[in-house]
């Protein structure tokens, strides 16, 4: 199956830096997946340019639109619902072929995460020196990745997992709170990815500790997140447990492609990054992958 891929498009009605009528998805294309943030602010004129965006392709392939926190609910349904063969997806399945694409978008504006990192004296890598904080940034996702992971299998508690990461006594409570929203999230997605095989994931929010899921700011204390992952721990767990061959995500404005430790590659793991469009070739069967940029 031959894929469009877009995400973060960030479409303006006052902008003039992009051409709607030049957007038409190439012949041999079986499909198209928008992963989140079409529009840039939620407003009726907003709607209605994304829905022009999405009728430029409908007509020729099936279009799976998955929300971003710039356009959370109801704009999806909003955008799609006058336009034959596009449909708003959010923490469910559509069968495109022979391949089913699992979607998780946004339900709000705010992304603040289940358990943010700096909130925790040994998750927070600027305790480092700026020269190790990438590489401390790096040891500390694989280890809470590690982490909770062994909770949501049930082969740890939370106070086990806590320990293990050096979380103090005072900061327990605040690390359960964290870890129940995760493992809420985990849930739900493995419910739509049970039983499947070589399922596509489309999900605005890219997996944590991946190459492009990095903070870009550098500041004052306050401020500062350079280095630090900001993806979604659940949907990293998730990719985890379940045959996943590919999949695909935005948010971060940051192009990156992570191959598995498999040896076909899976799972393939592709952001676009800032006005990302490319044409994705999947084939689960052959083990094959491959993109390009437009």
């Amino acid at each position: 199956m031959r894929l469009l891929v877009c995400g973060d498009l960030h479409l303006k009605p006052a902008a003039s830096d992009y051409d709607l009528d030049a957007v038409s998805p190439p012949e041999d294309v079986d499909a198209a997946l928008v992963v989140g943030d079409l529009t840039h602010r939620a407003g009726d004129d907003d709607a209605e340019l994304a829905r022009r965006f999405i009728k430029r392709l409908a007509p020729d392939v099936p279009v799976v639109y998955v929300p971003g926190n710039h356009d959370p609910a109801p704009m999806p349904s909003e955008v799609v619902a006058s336009v034959p063969g596009a449909t708003a997806e959010h923490l469910s399945a559509r069968t495109l072929g022979d391949l089913t694409v699992v979607a998780w978008g946004c339900e709000r504006r705010s992304l603040a995460p289940p358990l943010p990192q700096t909130e925790f004296d040994a998750l927070d890598p600027r305790n480092s020196p700026r020269e190790d904080r990438r590489y401390v940034a790096d040891r500390i996702a694989d280890d809470l990745l590690n982490a909770c992971h062994r909770v949501v299998r049930g082969s740890a508690s939370v106070g086990e997992a806590a320990a293990s990461l050096g979380i103090t006594d005072g900061e327990t409570a605040a690390f359960r709170r964290g870890l129940d929203a995760i493992a809420a999230t985990y849930e739900r997605l493995s419910e739509r990815l049970d039983g499947r095989s070589d399922a596509l994931l489309a999900t605005h929010v890219p997996p944590f500790g991946t190459s492009f899921d990095r903070h870009h700011a550098v500041g004052t204390r306050e401020t500062d997140r350079e280095h630090l992952h900001t993806g979604s721990i659940a949907l990293a767990l998730a990719v985890r447990d379940h045959d996943v061959f590919a999949a695909f995500s935005g948010h971060s404005h940051a192009f990156g492609y992570d191959a598995g430790d498999e040896g076909d590659g899976r799972p393939h793991l592709l952001n676009l990054g800032f006005r990302g469009v490319g044409l994705v070739t999947v084939d689960p069967v052959r083990g094959e992958f491959a993109f390009a940029r437009r």
